[in-house]
């Protein structure tokens, strides 16, 4: 009978949730954000603009295939021009058909440009025109023309690190942050609708009518059950549009993590949201009136932010020992454990050991919020602090409410 009442709840709360408009905006703005996040680099990198380089007269023209293979080389890329003379290049300076102008002579070299150039073009012009000077000089001292180009070929350095990064490391700090961003917003959206949804039947009465049909117990457990299944479709929408359009523009680099990262953040989700959901409904009984839902959902904030905000050490100091330790907390858990699951270098244990202890905390939460919820839901008066709630569920007894 139990679970069929629960299904039941869930179902009504699943319904009154996908009607909403609410829902579906910000449905639409999360998807919208991640598929946004994925398309525009790619149209960016494929639209580079060329810096257009004017070889003026025969010397600086002369520069044209190593300009070129330099090009290739460093990704700057360049679309070279030649110029007959220094009134060509002005002229066509003026007209903005090209971005510099290059003039190389005996003793000397000139960059001539309209208002300014990247400074990646500046440096690659530099070495192309200092290689030139080289090779000018030596020519002159009689070295021959062979040792020359020797000389100037580049050198292979070999860099060998003894804990080399993942090849895709950026790609997975970037999947952290957005994993860290996504359960923090999506935590802290339902977990308010929990309370808000509490405090609605409370204040309305209506929690007087549904308990006279069920139990305290199954209400709570199916109002958080129906919440929390919209919360994971949410979820889980923008981050299927998301690897969708990258298989169509080929733009974002997919960790190698990403299968792993996956179910991960959904599992995380329904972790954190369960130690939560459970919390925030205890806060939204608490209430005389809907708008002190904020007021007494406050404290539950301020972990959620801690958790998100110390993703960004985990970022940049993924190895350190007091991060890990900070991972396995359960409040923090639910926002660091995937960031460092991202990152890489989780053993299979630690994900076991803080999958433990959040549900023996879940377990603890579930039955310090249910001591709450049921007396607190059906008495009127006055807000209850979380001193005196807390003092209910333990005592047992009637205490005097908070202003």
């Amino acid at each position: 009978m139990g679970g069929s009442v629960i299904r039941i709840i869930a179902g009504r709360e699943i319904s009154e949730r996908i009607g909403s408009r609410m829902l579906r905006i910000t449905t639409a703005i999360l998807t919208v954000l991640v598929v946004a996040g994925v398309v525009v680099p790619s149209l960016v990198h494929g639209h580079t603009s060329r810096t257009r380089v004017g070889l003026v007269a025969a010397p600086a023209q002369a520069l044209g295939p190593t300009l070129a293979a330099a090009s290739r080389v460093s990704g700057q890329k360049l679309a070279l021009t030649d110029l007959a003379d220094a009134r060509s290049a002005r002229i066509a300076l003026s007209r903005g058909q090209v971005d510099v102008a290059v003039t190389l002579a005996p003793h000397s070299a000139q960059l001539e440009v309209a208002q300014s150039v990247p400074s990646g073009t500046r440096a690659l012009l530099g070495l192309a025109l200092q290689a030139a000077h080289q090779r000018q000089v030596l020519s002159l001292a009689g070295v021959p023309a062979a040792a020359i180009r020797t000389a100037q070929q580049p050198l292979p350095i070999a860099t060998q690190a003894l804990h080399p990064p993942p090849l895709d490391q950026t790609a997975r700090d970037v999947a952290g942050l957005a994993s860290g961003f996504l359960l923090y917003i999506t935590l802290t959206m339902y977990g308010s609708a929990v309370a808000t949804g509490v405090a609605q039947e409370k204040t309305s009465r209506t929690a007087e009518v549904l308990l006279a049909c069920v139990r305290p117990p199954e209400l709570l457990s199916g109002k958080v059950l129906g919440i929390g299944l919209c919360g994971l479709g949410q979820l889980a929408i923008p981050a299927i549009a998301g690897l969708v359009a990258n298989a169509v523009v080929h733009s974002a680099a997919i960790p190698s993590t990403v299968w792993v990262l996956l179910p991960a953040a959904l599992l995380w989700f329904a972790l954190g949201y369960a130690l939560y959901a459970f919390a925030f409904a205890a806060a939204g009984a608490l209430v005389a009136r809907q708008e002190e839902v904020q007021f007494t959902t406050g404290p539950l904030a301020f972990p959620l932010i801690a958790g998100y905000l110390l993703v960004y050490a985990v970022i940049g100091s993924p190895h350190a020992t007091w991060l890990k330790v900070m991972s396995f907390l359960p409040p923090l858990a639910p926002s660091m454990m995937p960031a460092r699951i991202a990152v890489g270098g989780v053993a299979w244990w630690e994900v076991v050991l803080a999958v433990a202890l959040m549900l023996a905390s879940i377990y603890g939460m579930v039955r310090l919020a249910a001591g709450i919820y049921r007396p607190a839901l059906v008495r009127g008066g006055a807000r209850l602090s979380w001193r005196s709630a807390l003092r209910l569920r333990f005592a047992g007894r009637r205490v005097p409410a908070s202003g």
